[in-house]
């Protein structure tokens, strides 16, 4: 079950570029990491490898947190842009 999730124009876009930052810079610098741990030969006693592996947990939660949200998003008006009269 999904629940939607209320943003503003401005908080959408600036989800839009964490993720674009995450699905490609951030993702391939962990990439490189793991594969500098791994050609480190024992991976039990890698702490580097450990490391990067938590670290990739911890970014593709959030690229699915994002994402999630992204996708039940409700764009609302931003208060403080609207003008009222009486």
């Amino acid at each position: 079950m999904s629940h939607q999730t209320y943003l503003t124009a401005e908080g959408k876009a600036k989800l839009k570029i964490e993720l674009d930052e995450l699905k490609g810079p951030r993702r391939e610098d962990l990439s490189q990491r793991l594969r500098s741990a791994i050609q480190m030969g024992d991976l039990s006693e890698n702490a580097d490898y450990h490391k990067a592996k938590e670290d990739q947990g911890f970014l593709e939660g959030r690229i699915q947190e994002i994402e999630a949200i992204l996708r039940n998003a409700v764009i609302i008006e931003n208060p403080r842009t609207q003008m009222w009269f009486p």
